[in-house]
């Protein structure tokens, strides 16, 4: 897990360097559409279904993903995510992922207004039938809506590491700036912009606009 203060140097200083060091490589620039539907079916439990088009993508094709998660909710300072995810390249055959994922989110500070969340992701994957794990740490610094009713604005900025197995070191770094919005009723939206810069196993950077729509029921 990375120290707080060095994470969050990295999140400020992303949008800064990101420009310049895309100037001396080239980066695609892509969009990144996703549905979640979140059922919360006890005070505990809350099952979430995504599917998402070229989500934090493994390399130079479109890629579509399925997911299903059930999430232990009202933990001391946090909740725990275990769940399923299906990856396949859209074009054709070259890309199949089958990951299984285990996270824990917690809040190691907060004021009225702001919130800082750490979570830790595990994944065990099986990349075209060949199985590796990755490590991943975020850091996500949110504003806290003051308003419970109605429309609410909640801004933030995320920096998160990638270990992976298959090259035992970091192999990506990731970050976000983007802001959630309640529209009406169950509908809210996620609209971000993403930098993902892949180290291994060759040079890579992405830029992407990302639209999330949640029906949370």
């Amino acid at each position: 897990m990375l120290p707080l203060g060095r994470a969050l140097a990295a999140l400020l200083a992303l949008p800064l360097v990101a420009p310049v060091a895309a100037r001396a490589q080239s980066a695609s620039n892509e969009v990144w559409p996703e549905l979640d539907v979140l059922w919360r079916t006890s005070q505990r439990f809350r099952t979430v279904l995504e599917v998402a088009m070229q989500t934090e993508r493994e390399g130079e094709r479109r890629e579509a993903t399925v997911g299903l998660n059930e999430d232990l909710l009202r933990l001391p300072a946090g909740y725990a995510r275990v769940g399923f995810r299906y990856t396949f390249s859209t074009r054709d055959a070259s890309y199949r992922e089958s990951r299984a994922v285990g996270e824990f989110v917690f809040r190691p500070w907060a004021t009225e207004a702001l919130r800082l969340l750490n979570r830790t992701r595990g994944e065990l994957r099986w990349i075209n039938r060949e199985y590796s794990y990755r490590v991943r740490d975020r850091l996500h610094l949110q504003r806290v809506p003051q308003d419970s009713s109605g429309r609410a604005w909640a801004p933030y900025g995320t920096f998160e590491v990638y270990y992976d197995s298959r090259f035992r070191s970091i192999a990506k770094l990731g970050g976000r700036v983007g802001t959630e919005l309640r529209i009406v009723g169950p509908a809210s939206i996620d609209l971000y912009i993403a930098r993902q810069h892949d180290t291994r196993p060759s040079e890579r950077r992405v830029n992407a606009l990302g639209v999330t729509t949640k029906l949370s029921y």
